[in-house]
């Protein structure tokens, strides 16, 4: 029997239910929309970095706004040694995190919160409880200044905008968001302190706390969940057999791809085949890794395998004693990351989800970065020449313990910039189906809970962006934030302070989403805006997403109505404000039109133009129409 191909329209149509689909997403989603995938990824490493270490230097870099010199620890990102990306990135410089020193709470996990959850508001006086901790915090431990069961004040800012802006929702895309870590420490929630390992968090049900998004550290689980099972439809029963018998899991996929060829299309056919080319060479990749032989689970290692969620296996949780294999941790860190960076691509550059949030290790992790260097082949010395000999975990490093902290602290740091800087740089190297790169149609939020890790420092946070092209973000730039009175902050990491000045993480998040079209107020508690016109606006509602959705859709209908056009000089919105109408009252919209037609408005109701410049009500006649 002859094969007839398909035509390109009844081909990308006919394939959204199968597994083929997931090869064609980023296709389908281009010709349906005309645009590329946005995506956003947020990268966390924990414990700070060189800034309030005698050594700010070694972060910031040298130069005006435009034409700067990398410093040392920024070098990852430019030298070319690893990447060339200093035109795709821009460092903030005096960005501070909306948290209170003061406020009861882990100073490592109020930094999590407070770089990327909304701020909460300021307790009464005399009191530090501004996050809610969480109920099944013991009395005993609800009093302690780091109390690690603190909760956020809402979503955290992946998740919110993933709830908001259609862009990253996609069509949607088979996994809405992916939460992975390098570090089997995040992954333990035995006694629940999500709040200094988890870096994503989704609204709870009904007026509860908000859900932590724990994220996955083990790379082969990760493989299954989001090529085998979610977008291929293989059971773990499938996936295993697959995996037993060194086929690939395209091999297994519902739908089938055997005929995929004589299918699609010839104009379509190079770029289904790079989708299938990527995954077969994850697969590889991972089977041929140094600590994974193959996409099933290792063997259990010496003293036990670190599971994606261990029980009591945390060095720092009461009890846990020998149960947590530290020696293993620390030579899985590296090539776990490796693995991870590998699933990151193959998920953007496949469409598979479009909000990512990474971490490469938790607030108080014991990581013994004197084992991981060598079990990696990695040697790292600080800017002076010493050689990194700290033989201590990295949160004790970065208090000062383990022998030479300083350049302990820098070497890590260091680390930490380097893997990012291969990820990015990969992403960089690979076209997205519009013709940019995958980095320039993601945005890349690189940060720390702290800034100082032994004053866990909330001033200066070691904050940049990548990518953004479709944000319109001017990269190659290094930015000197302001106060809202103009100055520039004289509080330091290292310094003593309660409140930080402004600018806030806060505020750079509404900034993004404003960017992004979602007309966001504010991030959280407005009274942690710096921008004063911006919390007055929030303070009074003033924005788009607070009116009433049916006169969302009134305008919008209207725009349809006049044939499409956008509302310009002689049909646009006029908002009206009475006094305290934003307090007490919804906001009421108006339109003054030349139209001469009717047009569908909701329902059986119809519009006519009065041509009243603003009318005090829209009239109702008789027959049911509004006039």
């Amino acid at each position: 029997m002859a094969n007839h191909p398909m035509r390109r329209r009844a081909f990308l149509s006919g394939a959204g239910t199968t597994a083929l689909a997931t090869l064609l997403r980023p296709i389908m989603a281009y010709a349906q929309v005309g645009a590329a995938p946005q995506r956003i990824l947020t990268i966390h490493r924990p414990c700070g970095t060189s800034l309030g270490t005698g050594h700010d230097d070694w972060w910031w870099p040298i130069g005006g706004v435009t034409g700067w010199k990398a410093s040392p620890l920024l070098s990852s990102f430019t030298d070319g040694k690893i990447a060339s990306l200093q035109n795709k990135m821009v460092v903030l410089q005096h960005l501070n995190a909306h948290r209170n020193m003061n406020w009861i709470g882990d100073k490592h996990g109020s930094g999590f919160l407070g770089m990327v959850t909304p701020p909460p508001k300021d307790p009464p006086s005399g009191s530090q409880y501004a996050y809610p901790i969480s109920p099944e915090a013991p009395p005993g431990e609800r009093s302690d200044p780091n109390n690690k069961r603190i909760s956020p004040a809402g979503a955290s800012a992946d998740q919110l905008f993933l709830s908001q802006i259609k862009a990253l929702q996609g069509p949607p895309c088979p996994v809405p968001s992916v939460q992975l870590t390098a570090s089997a420490e995040s992954v333990d929630q035995t006694n629940n302190w999500h709040c200094v390992k988890v870096v994503s968090y989704k609204d709870g049900v009904a007026g509860s706390l908000p859900q932590p998004l724990w994220p996955t550290a083990g790379p082969d689980i990760a493989f299954m969940n989001y090529f085998g099972h979610s977008t291929m439809g293989l059971t773990p029963a499938q996936f295993q057999h697959a995996s037993a018998l060194r086929k690939s899991v395209l091999d297994f996929a519902n739908g089938g791809l055997a005929n995929l060829q004589n299918q699609v299309p010839l104009s379509q056919l190079p770029k289904v085949q790079t989708h299938i080319d990527a995954i077969r060479q994850l697969e590889l990749n991972l089977a041929s890794s140094a600590s994974m032989s193959s996409c099933t689970p290792p063997p259990i290692p010496m003293g036990g395998w670190v599971k994606s969620t261990p029980d009591n296996h945390s060095s720092q949780n009461p009890g846990a004693g020998s149960n947590f294999d530290v020696v293993t941790n620390n030579r899985e860190t590296y090539p776990i990351w490796q693995q991870h960076k590998e699933i990151i691509k193959t998920l953007f550059q496949c469409d598979i989800t479009r909000v990512l949030s990474y971490t490469f290790g938790y607030g108080n992790n014991a990581i013994r970065f004197i084992e991981t260097f060598p079990l990696s082949g990695l040697h790292y010395s600080d800017p002076l020449g010493n050689a990194f000999t700290s033989n201590s975990g990295h949160h004790d490093i970065s208090h000062g313990g383990g022998g030479n902290p300083t350049t302990g602290q820098y070497c890590i740091d260091k680390y930490y910039c380097d893997m990012t800087a291969q990820l990015l740089a990969e992403l960089d190297a690979t076209k997205d189906v519009d013709g940019n790169t995958l980095l320039d149609n993601t945005l890349v939020v690189f940060w720390n809970e702290n800034s100082c890790g032994g004053n866990h420092g909330a001033v200066d946070m070691p904050v940049l962006l990548f990518g953004g092209k479709f944000l319109k973000m001017q990269g190659g730039n290094f930015l000197t934030l302001k106060t809202s009175g103009g100055g520039v902050t004289t509080q330091k990491p290292n310094g003593s302070y309660g409140k930080p000045d402004g600018p806030y993480m806060s505020d750079l998040w509404t900034t993004v989403a404003r960017a992004w079209g979602y007309n966001l107020p504010a991030f959280g508690d407005p009274a942690w805006t710096a921008d004063g016109t911006a919390r007055r606006r929030a303070a009074r509602g003033d924005c788009l997403s607070n009116w009433p959705v049916r006169l969302q859709r009134r305008l919008a209908q209207r725009v349809r109505a006049a044939g499409g056009r956008r509302l310009g000089e002689r049909n646009r919105r006029v908002v009206r404000r009475e006094p305290g109408s934003c307090c007490r009252r919804r906001q009421r919209a108006y339109m003054r039109t030349d139209f001469r037609r009717r047009g569908s408005l909701l329902g059986s109701q119809r519009f006519r133009p009065t041509g009243k410049r603003h009318p005090d009500r829209l009239r109702r006649s008789g027959d049911g129409r509004q006039s």
